[in-house]
């Protein structure tokens, strides 16, 4: 089921930064020449959700059987994820007709077809997101009513189901990093540069080998002849709390703001519907979403973090490589 991942730089050496050419470095324009992102489900795939949803209820391990219509169609989601735009979106989820524990089942079960569920923040696998009041001390910033700026999450793969849409604004928008890395490249050379070197990032956990809360990660790198991108300014933000960090510097500041301002030229924008599946790529594809029009409570989405087998090779100070250290080293139970 697995592909070989497409690198996305060429062989030339004669650049100081090659041009990414892979699918995943995709343009708006691209989109719209290309169906594969975007699927509707179809009678015989919606034909089989209620018996996946049914074997998840009883187990909460279940995946989606081989051999069926869905199991075919998560096989091509995959694809994506792994080799091509890195991003796919199924729609037609029949999330009015099901409990909201049904719908967390079946997306459950068309999740983890594509990955392992990892831990997420206040250590649950599957996440509600709803809009929390901005000034609340205890929040968490994909819950926050504002604008959220061009991200990914820190693990392989990150999916949303969308229960129901805010009443106004919250558009959903995301924009290839490989995209923003060729214009990068070639209009801002400079800012480019700042960003392939290490920032510093929070941790979910303490390092493995230091204890520390925190680490350093180049913004956007080139490892093995495959492009990562480590756009997490949320983490950057919130190290910048944490004892023994240095402050950023002017220079980081800028690249980390100009980083943002093309996403946003190159970005393409989405409503997100009832029933809406969304996966994403964190390696290669960034999403944001707009402000809401009231406070956005309405708005409800589930959200999981998938662990992908053999997906990228990774900076040896990723948090997904830290994990699985830490997990190495842990003493048997």
């Amino acid at each position: 089921m697995r592909t070989d991942t497409v690198p996305l730089f060429s062989e030339s050496r004669t650049e100081e930064f090659p041009r990414a050419s892979d699918p995943a470095a995709w343009t708006p324009t691209d989109l719209g020449r290309s169906p594969a992102w975007l699927h509707d489900l179809t009678p015989n795939e919606l034909m089989e959700l209620p018996a996946v949803s049914r074997a998840v209820l009883r187990g909460w391990h279940a995946a989606v059987p081989d051999g069926s219509f869905l199991a075919w169609q998560m096989a091509r989601t995959e694809r994506e994820l792994r080799s091509g735009l890195g991003f796919r979106i199924l729609r037609g989820l029949p999330v009015q007709d099901l409990t909201e524990q049904e719908a967390a089942a079946t997306f459950m079960a068309l999740s983890r077809y594509l990955g392992e569920p990892m831990e997420q923040s206040r250590g649950v696998t599957l996440a509600h997101v709803r809009a929390e009041a901005e000034n609340n001390p205890h929040g968490l910033g994909f819950r926050a009513a504002g604008t959220l700026p061009f991200h990914a999450d820190l693990e392989d793969v990150i999916g949303f189901l969308c229960l129901r849409a805010a009443r106004g604004g919250g558009t959903r928008r995301f924009a290839s990093a490989a995209t923003v890395y060729n214009i990068l490249a070639a209009d801002h050379p400079d800012q480019l540069r700042v960003l392939t070197r290490p920032f510093p990032v929070a941790l979910q956990e303490p390092h493995p080998d230091y204890g520390h809360r925190w680490t350093r990660l180049p913004f956007v790198s080139v490892r093995d002849g495959v492009f990562n991108a480590c756009a997490y300014p949320v983490h950057i933000k919130r190290a910048q709390k944490l004892a023994g960090v240095p402050e950023l510097t002017a220079a980081q500041n800028r690249a980390l703001e100009v980083f943002n301002e093309v996403a946003d030229q190159v970005a393409v924008s989405l409503e997100l519907r009832p029933g809406d599946v969304e996966y994403f790529n964190n390696h290669v594809v960034l999403h944001s979403r707009t402000r809401f029009t009231g406070d956005g409570s309405e708005r409800h989405l589930l959200r999981v973090w998938l662990s992908m087998a053999d997906f990228r090779p990774l900076d040896p100070e990723h948090p997904i490589r830290l994990r699985r250290k830490g997990k190495e080293r842990a003493p048997a139970a």
